[in-house]
């Protein structure tokens, strides 16, 4: 017996049991000769299904491409190692911006919180007591209310990015 003919023979062998426990019975009634075209279309029907997740391919892949582009594995791994950098570089621009700028409100709510109690001081000292209060409680609500909104549209913003 010839090696291919051994190796099919095993390998009609291994879906004969595969077929007879899933279902015992499958095979009554049924010649040698149906049974063997009956395995030989079920191993035709068989598929391989490679699936890969991840932002790089497979190693296998990886070496198909070496074997097809000189050097193919180690260009793909060159231009992912640049566009790590290149995302890493603008994410922390983005970052730093965002600080600078929550900074940079933080700084003038202070700069707005303290004028308008100043104000209200200075007109109330002035005697109109009503007049300064309507400006400092205006002042201080606006604030509050501003800070309220901003909470809830980061608190919206992280839903909307969020993962499902």
């Amino acid at each position: 017996m010839e090696k291919d003919d051994l190796e099919n023979s095993k390998e009609l062998s291994t879906i004969e049991k595969e077929l007879l426990k899933l279902d015992p019975k499958i095979f009554e009634g049924v010649s040698s000769k149906e049974k063997s075209k009956i395995i030989k279309t079920v191993i035709m029907s068989i598929s391989l299904q490679k699936s890969h997740s991840g932002p790089l391919p497979d190693s296998q892949t990886l070496e198909d491409y070496n074997r097809i582009i000189p050097n193919g594995a180690d260009r793909i791994m060159t231009v992912f190692e640049k566009q790590s950098e290149h995302r890493m570089a603008i994410e922390k621009k983005v970052i730093g911006g965002q600080m600078f700028q929550s900074n940079l409100g933080q700084i003038f709510a202070l700069v707005i919180g303290l004028f308008s109690l100043s104000c209200a001081t200075y007109v109330i000292l002035q005697g109109h007591e009503w007049a300064g209060s309507i400006i400092g409680v205006g002042g201080i609500t606006g604030l509050v209310t501003a800070f309220i909104r901003g909470k809830s549209n980061q608190e919206k913003n992280l839903l909307n990015k969020k993962p499902v």
